[in-house]
């Protein structure tokens, strides 16, 4: 990237030197650009797009300096982003188009379960009921499996309120941290802003005194070093503390998902149980069926035996006690029955409030999948963008002198980190020069590197960031939650692949 980087030095008051040669003149003009190395300066006017700032000294002097960039790469960049866009364009239909077969599978399926339902309770209506000697027994038994089934639901359902009310508790907490986090960074630009002042301070001050320069910049450095450790330690404990945060949020959200198949081993279990059910509805109509032949058959004996002889009185009256005992019989069992199939028809309701229920999470799920991609995508180009503009960085690392003073410009500060990019024991013997410097007999010319300061917007890009971040992890845990139940392999999505990404590297190399 070819980059022209322009000083301008303007005078507070053209008035103060209305003489001057043609030399001088000559020589000002000639600071006014700078044109790099293998270019003509008729290039720089065509096809650039150019930006300037502005700084103002305390010497009462202006200083300006001018950034440009081709037009040919800026038309890179957008064709590069519309590329992007039509990949996630076709992504985003591949995924929806998936999803509607899917639905229509299910619909499928849920036709054929209800039919098939409809069949079987067709047949349990046809089908005759089951032995009545062990009916007290099997009665006792349904009554008890009954009340656990209904002490199974109620547990299911207090364990769901705890869960939500502790990812509350998770999101408040969470909140919590990230206002202690802005918190400290406001603490710390202060600190930098002082540093700054300081600084300004000790040079202003330069030649008015060595002795108490000697020993005012000793106490400042002092401080400022034990300012800098003070708030390395802070943001080292904060840092420690929001990586526990995660580690317990992440262990919350694998507890929500243990809780969650446990729910689905109690629905397979209900299903097991409404089975028995129907089983014993199917015998208990058996039995009924044995029992209205058995009545039947004592009806016609008593009717024959009324109509052969009057005298045998005992045989018929016994033959009417059997049969009215078998009509109660059959009434009891008719009740029973009724009761069961009731039964039934409440816990498959409850069933499918729970398979609904499972299937709204599911949807949640997918929902987040499709979220990954895209955030995956988004962030491997601003990772791009960060590395192209780190190296440019890196080669317009320039200096500016003056006859008193060097200043070195700051670097522009990327939203995923502080500071600069200087090692720290590069920066601590440099440190060390620019205080024996100060403190020597004749004071050399001021080396230091102003302090990097954060703007707002900065800022919130990294409130932004730390943001995604977190949503990015929990999205990317339920998803390989989710693709592990259903056997689905995820794989990393790169639209451009290695090649674009050698051309990339050799485009910014350039």
């Amino acid at each position: 990237m070819n980059v022209c980087r322009l000083r301008l030095t303007v005078p507070p008051d053209e008035v103060s030197q209305p003489e001057q040669g043609p030399k001088e003149t000559e020589r000002k003009k000639s600071e006014l650009y700078h044109v790099p190395n293998g270019m003509s300066p008729g290039k720089l006017s065509h096809g650039m797009v150019y930006g300037v700032v502005h700084r103002t000294d305390n010497n009462h002097k202006r200083e300006m300096v001018v950034y440009g960039w081709s037009a040919d790469q800026l038309k890179e960049e957008m064709n590069y982003i519309k590329e992007v866009r039509a990949t996630l364009e076709k992504v985003r239909k591949k995924m929806y188009g998936e999803y509607d077969e899917m639905k229509r599978k299910i619909q499928q399926l849920s036709r054929k379960v209800t039919n098939a339902h409809q069949e079987s309770l067709e047949n349990h209506v046809r089908v005759q009921a089951a032995a009545l000697d062990s009916f007290s027994e099997m009665n006792s038994s349904l009554t008890s499996a009954s009340i656990d089934l209904q002490k199974t639901l109620v547990d299911v359902t207090l364990e769901n309120t705890d869960i939500r009310e502790q990812i509350r508790n998770l999101k408040y907490t969470h909140e919590q941290s990230m206002e202690k986090l802005r918190e400290k960074q406001k603490q710390l630009e202060t600190a930098q802003i002082e540093n700054q002042l300081l600084k300004l301070k000790v040079e202003s001050s330069q030649e008015a005194n060595a002795e108490v320069m000697r020993e005012m910049t000793r106490k400042l450095y002092s401080q400022y070093e034990e300012k800098m450790r003070e708030e390395e330690q802070k943001h080292k404990a904060e840092k420690e503390m929001l990586l526990e945060e995660t580690n317990r949020l992440l262990k919350a959200i694998e507890e929500a998902n243990k809780k969650m198949q446990i729910t689905e081993t109690s629905i397979q279990e209900k299903d097991q149980r409404i089975g028995e059910l129907d089983r014993l509805i199917e015998r208990m109509e058996e039995e009924r069926h044995q029992l209205q032949k058995q009545l039947e058959l004592n009806e016609l004996q008593i009717s024959g035996a009324k109509s052969e002889n009057n005298s045998d009185s005992e045989r018929s009256q016994h033959l009417e006690e059997v049969a009215a005992s078998l009509r109660e019989r059959i009434k009891h069992l008719d009740d029973m029955v009724h009761c069961q199939q009731k039964k039934v028809k409440h816990m498959v309701e409850e069933i499918e409030m729970l398979r609904k229920k499972v299937k709204e999470k599911e949807l949640f799920i997918i929902q987040l999948l499709e979220k990954i991609s895209f955030l995956e995508c988004e962030n491997k180009e601003l990772q791009d963008k960060l590395d192209y503009l780190m190296e440019n960085q890196r080669k317009t690392n320039t200096e500016t002198r003056d006859t008193a003073v060097e200043c070195d410009l700051p670097y522009s500060q990327s939203p995923g980190g502080f500071g600069s990019l200087v090692p720290p024991e590069e920066r601590r013997l440099r440190d060390k020069k620019h205080l024996d410097d100060i403190t020597a007999a004749r004071l050399p010319p001021l080396h230091h590197s102003p302090a990097k300061l954060l703007s707002i917007e900065e800022s919130i890009a990294i409130q932004i960031q730390q943001k995604e971040a977190y949503e990015e992890m929990q999205a990317k845990l339920a998803a390989q939650k989710l693709a592990e139940r259903l056997n689905i392999k995820m794989l990393r999505f790169e639209p451009e692949g290695e090649a674009s990404m050698q051309y990339r590297e050799v485009r910014d190399e350039d």
